[in-house]
């Protein structure tokens, strides 16, 4: 019983720890370009990690699982693709 407790201890943490040093090296990263490439504010931890909230939902969306219609379509286009290049290519 103590390694699962431990277990579902460990993972949460592991998470935030994650997350935190992402945000870090994202705090780190503008502070060392943007002022001095565009001459644009300095962020703190908690703004970088807002940036970093931000950039996740506006790229990949709100708890929007695996998007089947995009991979559908994708996979529509990859056929007609190929079947193009084969075409070209066997004359």
């Amino acid at each position: 019983m103590k390694t699962r407790c431990g277990k579902w201890f460990f993972i949460p943490l592991i998470g935030l720890i994650a997350v935190a040093l992402i945000g870090w090296i994202l705090m780190l990263l503008w502070n060392w370009l943007v002022p001095a490439l565009f001459s644009g504010p300095v962020i703190g931890f908690w703004q970088a990690l807002g940036l970093l909230l931000l950039s996740k939902i506006l790229f990949s969306g709100i708890g929007r699982g695996h998007d089947r219609h995009f991979d559908h379509r994708h996979t529509m286009w990859k056929k007609a693709f190929h079947k193009k290049i084969e075409g070209e290519t066997e004359s």
